[in-house]
């Protein structure tokens, strides 16, 4: 039996337990012996599918529900240990598949932008993900947590745990919906520079289009009106990134 055969072994029976087993009963269930799942159960306790409880002397596994969306937020657990992966090198929080992807990604999309003279479609691809962020936070949450400034922040410092780049400061004029964030370093300015030569020849406007677009994307979805995002300045030939996002 291979390894993922067994990892899907286990999540199902468990699944129909959902008090939880403690490997004994799983062994006696799958028929595999207790040194081979006890390596397999904490393979998928690292990976936050499986969690335990102490019963006496005895463990007692079962899945783990306890990984939110909100949690990845507002939480202080690193987002590390808040994703699962399967076989397919998807990775979730909760119910939600994403993939995450190098930084070469920006990379690959500017070089695809720039052969269909469309820097557009980097924005686009950022903003569309931003309005997936802010839809999936509303599903969970609901609106009226939305307009609590805390909350906006935290959702504007998701940012960092994509690994986008580094949050210096973020201003919000909650009644006018003026937003100035900064950052004080961006993985999508460092790309920027390595392909200066090719975006000098194309003649084309540089800026951090990606991050553009995701912050319109994912305000404008948060509040439910069209709002705009603009880089205002760049780490790619300024000393620091900012992003003004105001209503259309």
């Amino acid at each position: 039996m291979s390894t993922n055969d067994v990892d899907e072994k286990l999540l199902e029976v468990l699944k129909q337990n959902a008090y939880g087993l403690t490997i004994s009963e799983l062994s006696k269930i799958l028929n595999i012996n207790r040194i081979t799942l006890s390596k397999h159960l904490e393979i998928l306790k690292e990976r936050g599918y499986l969690n335990y409880r102490i019963v006496g002397k005895a463990k007692i596994w079962y899945i783990n529900e306890d990984v939110n969306f909100l949690e990845m937020i507002h939480g202080n657990t690193p987002m590390i240990r808040l994703i699962r992966k399967d076989k397919n090198e998807f990775y979730s929080i909760s119910d939600i598949k994403f993939l995450i992807i190098p930084s070469e990604i920006f990379q690959v999309l500017y070089l695809q932008a720039l052969e269909i003279n469309n820097l557009n479609f980097i924005r686009d691809s950022g903003k569309r993900f931003g309005i997936i962020i802010s839809t999936t936070y509303k599903m969970y949450s609901g609106i009226e947590r939305v307009l609590n400034e805390d909350y906006l922040k935290e959702i504007i410092k998701l940012t960092e745990k994509f690994g986008f780049g580094k949050i210096e400061d973020i201003f919000i004029d909650i009644k006018a919906l003026d937003f100035l964030i900064t950052l004080s370093s961006s993985i999508e300015s460092l790309v920027l520079k390595d392909i200066e030569d090719i975006l000098k020849e194309k003649n084309v406007e540089i800026k951090e289009y990606f991050m553009e677009g995701y912050f319109e994307g994912l305000l404008s979805t948060l509040f439910g009106i069209p709002m705009i995002a603009i880089n205002k300045s760049t780490l790619y030939k300024d000393p620091k990134t900012e992003f003004v996002i105001r209503k259309k």
